[in-house]
């Protein structure tokens, strides 16, 4: 009975520094990329509000490039770039699409990277 209490002595230094890190490790990962996802989310927003746009299809794409944009400023989004909004007219048919990537420095000279393509098509009635 006695040696069997030996052997249950617990984590040693090493175990716990070891769980430590990973604990610290995913926290740091949490924190820098929760923003990006954040941003993702209000962009998906701003796209499926076009949809509630009245005669949306009928607008210029330099006008629907501007709303966007505005948009954009509005929530506090600043990674965006007017390169990455495509807009595609044909009659009746209006396709907005946005792709784009987002680089984040985590620790040094690791840097992590993420990238998003969402598009939507509205047709007019």
């Amino acid at each position: 009975m006695r040696q069997n209490i030996k052997k249950q002595q617990g984590m040693t230094g090493m175990g716990w520094l070891t769980v430590l890190f990973l604990i610290g490790f995913f926290a740091l990962l949490t924190f820098k990329l929760a923003p990006i996802y954040l941003e993702n989310y209000s962009v998906k927003n701003i796209l499926h509000s076009f949809e509630e746009e009245p005669l949306i299809t009928t607008r210029s794409k330099a006008d629907i490039r501007r709303m966007f944009m505005s948009r954009l400023i509005t929530n506090g989004i600043r990674d965006l770039e007017k390169e990455n909004i495509k807009i595609v007219k044909k009659p009746g048919i209006l396709r907005i699409g946005v792709d784009y990537f987002v680089r984040k420095n985590m620790v040094g000279n690791i840097d992590v990277v993420v990238t998003f393509k969402k598009e939507i098509e509205l047709v007019s009635n």
